[in-house]
């Protein structure tokens, strides 16, 4: 009897144990997949570098912004993953904590630009049609045109308010936007002597050499614009911090 007892204890302990082991290996693979997805499903990623990590102090500082698109194609501004102005939101920082202001901003990037659409104007910004997968890479040619640092040890990253649109407009050639706000004019017109038929006679006619010069710009009207009413939304993305020296 006591050696029945003894072997159901032991039984249950083995399979108490065995349970617990295959439970702790389902928790880590659950874990485990989670941060897979979460990984995967990032927006994007930026990876800051620099070519060393000791300068001396006349010596100009470098960085370079890596931004690894996620797995979404995504319309975003140019300005803020083709220029200098990924930098705007630059965080420098020394040994103790205390943050730096920036004495020499980034130069502005993006300016607004008027299309038009079905006669109507619409507000703009250039677009970069960034593919699912894809990198960009932006270059600070020196960190010292920006601030003001003496030696020591520093911390740097950058933050990017990313905005991201729902729709884009093809770029249009500054004798289209005048044609089409003769067009709007035309739609506009209240004047009797401006009968329906003749106001869409001229309509037609001013589409017509709105197309024609489509055809002989096409080459050169390469970029996108995005609709300011398009936004879609606002994804804050932060980078690695990297760590250097100026002696």
């Amino acid at each position: 009897m006591r050696l029945f007892t003894l072997f159901n204890l032991l039984l249950i302990v083995c399979l108490f144990g065995c349970l617990g082991s295959q439970q702790t290996a389902t928790q880590t693979m659950e874990t485990e997949t989670a941060a897979t997805e979460t990984e995967e499903s990032a927006l994007a990623v930026l990876e800051l570098s620099t070519p060393k990590t000791t300068y001396s102090a006349q010596e100009a500082i470098p960085l370079e912004l890596t931004i690894q698109n996620g797995k979404f194609d995504l319309l975003v501004p140019f300005s803020s993953v083709s220029t200098q102005r990924a930098f705007k939101q630059l965080t420098v920082a020394n040994s103790n904590g205390e943050v730096f202001k920036m004495k020499k901003p980034i130069p502005l990037g993006n300016t607004l630009k008027a299309l038009y659409e079905d006669g109507k104007s619409v507000r703009c910004v250039q677009g970069f049609d960034m593919k699912a997968g894809t990198t960009q890479t932006v270059s600070l040619e020196n960190l010292q045109t920006h601030y003001q640092l003496e030696p020591g040890s520093y911390t740097v990253k950058v933050t990017i308010l990313l905005e991201v649109y729902r729709e884009f407009m093809e770029d249009q050639h500054p004798e289209i936007i005048e044609l089409q706000r003769e067009i709007q004019k035309y739609q506009n017109n209240t004047n009797p002597q401006f009968t329906p038929e003749v106001k869409k006679e001229a309509i037609e006619y001013t589409q017509g050499q709105i197309d024609l010069i489509k055809e002989k710009y096409k080459e050169e009207l390469q970029n996108i614009y995005l609709p300011l009413k398009s936004l879609r939304g606002k994804a804050s993305l932060e980078s690695n911090s990297i760590s250097l020296a100026i002696k």
